[in-house]
């Protein structure tokens, strides 16, 4: 005790005291910390199948330059000058017509985005302007930038597209193909 008293002494405790107090708000800031909540959400990966491929039928060779012909996600056949199935300018020459049928296998209740592109159409034409219906949905328009759905575990995706001439068409089958993406987005 003798030491306390000691002149002096006091004054370097209060000057020790007065600078930790300075000292600890900054030290205590900088070692700050929150707990962060990690959430995740683990889905099935996206599996997808054709079940049968967009079929347009018989076409006449004679289908002109920029002549074109649309099967429709619903699978019904229609053309802007309205020669399907009959007169003597039909395009169309006998069936079956009917949109792409694929299954696609994805964890249920998840948004997907279902987009069509990367279409290789055979010799004679183009392929344009595809339509999807996603598990009995409405037609909608899945080029471009696709569009989003809620996913069901087993839905059915039905596709259509419109089928251009260039006049240059040889008689024969002529295949082609386009390539659908779903992913969760």
């Amino acid at each position: 005790m003798d030491k306390l008293q000691q002149p002096g002494n006091g004054r370097i405790l209060c000057v020790t005291v007065a600078v930790m107090a300075l000292l600890l708000p900054a030290a205590s800031l900088a070692a700050s910390f929150v707990t962060v909540r990690v959430q995740v959400t683990f889905v099935d990966p996206v599996a997808i199948s054709e079940v049968s491929a967009l079929q347009f039928g018989s076409l006449s060779q004679h289908l002109a330059d920029q002549e074109s012909v649309t099967v429709a996600s619903t699978g019904t056949m229609s053309d802007p000058a309205d020669r399907v199935m009959g007169g003597a300018k039909t395009v169309v020459r006998g069936a079956p017509q009917a949109a792409a049928n694929l299954t696609v296998k994805a964890a249920p209740r998840q948004s997907i985005t279902i987009l069509v592109d990367g279409a290789s159409p055979g010799a004679g034409y183009s392929l344009t302007d595809f339509r999807c219906s996603y598990n009995g949905g409405s037609d909608t328009a899945c080029d471009g930038a696709g569009y989003t759905e809620t996913s069901v575990a087993n839905g059915t995706l039905l596709v259509g597209a419109t089928l251009t001439g260039d006049g240059t068409a040889m008689t024969g089958a002529v295949d082609g193909t386009f390539e659908v993406t779903v992913i969760y987005p």
